[in-house]
């Protein structure tokens, strides 16, 4: 058997699922999350939906304005790298994509304004009390349509609608009891357009008593993230309130959530922004 051939056999042989007898070995869609997703960052993977009471000074709609935000997203664990022989430690590779939109809902059409799309490769870890995750990922900003039309000539709109960057992510947590978790990471990016940050530094903390339980139940959970980019050089803060539910099996919340500093949206990320809203998020 020539060479080829017999590398492929062998490569693949490898990562095949691995037979009821060595259960233990790295596998393929692991029903396992070493880390969980963060809360309160407004570009985290997730499934949310809420109406928010914005203000952006200076950028587009005058004074405050009713608008939706709707994020739609999920991390989907690929492989298991580790042997799986303990359940307080297991290392995992995945996919992540998620699409966070912001809808002006104070007209008929009701606005697209801004759309961010974020695709990328975590690999993430836990060991006892500690969690961290690592993330190749691609994240690009897109203008609305009828926002371009809106507050821009038509021969500029074309080539301000879309800023990108490239880099790498990287969260390290520690849960402390069983309620609170917190963290502190960043990111760095070898490809931005220059509308983006090269840089950034991210820490916050999640309290959510209840979490690890199981059957239906209900408990309160509060988070806080502050970041820092290198584009605006000025701190932000999400702050995120509610109560979380679980009912047969599927996890859920109603929450709060409020922003203060530079907007999250990445089209205006040297725009402050206040805003306060009502939401729903769901855990898949």
């Amino acid at each position: 058997m020539c060479l080829g051939p017999a590398l492929l056999i062998t490569t693949v042989g490898g990562l095949a699922p691995a037979p009821a007898a060595a259960q233990g070995e790295s596998r393929w869609f692991p029903d396992v999350e070493p880390f969980p997703s963060l809360i309160a960052n407004p570009r985290e993977v997730q499934v949310r939906a809420s109406f928010v009471y914005a203000e952006r000074p200076g950028v587009g709609y005058a004074g405050r304005n009713i608008e939706a935000e709707v994020a739609i997203g999920h991390t989907l664990s690929l492989l298991r790298l580790d042997n799986g022989s303990s359940p307080d430690k297991a290392i995992t590779v995945g996919l992540e994509m998620g699409i966070f939109s912001r809808f002006f809902m104070e007209k008929q059409q009701k606005d697209l304004i801004n759309s961010d799309f974020r695709i990328g490769l975590p690999v993430a870890f836990r060991s006892g009390a500690w969690e961290a995750r690592l993330t190749i990922r691609h994240i690009s900003s897109h203008l609305g349509d009828d926002y371009l039309l809106s507050f821009f000539d038509e021969t500029v709109a074309g080539g301000f609608g879309q800023t990108s960057k490239d880099g790498f992510e990287g969260i390290l947590a520690r849960r402390v009891g069983d309620s609170l978790r917190l963290y502190l990471g960043g990111d760095l990016n070898f490809h931005t357009n220059e509308r983006m940050s090269r840089a950034g530094v991210r820490l916050g903390g999640e309290w959510e008593p209840g979490h690890p339980g199981e059957g239906d139940g209900s408990w309160p959970f509060f988070a806080g993230d502050v970041e820092y980019g290198s584009f605006s050089e000025e701190l932000a803060a999400t702050l995120v309130g509610g109560m979380g539910f679980r009912v047969n099996g599927q996890r859920f919340r109603l929450e709060a959530r409020a922003r203060f500093g530079t907007t999250p949206l990445g089209h205006f990320r040297e725009s402050d922004e206040t805003y306060y809203g009502l939401g729903f998020a769901l855990d898949l």
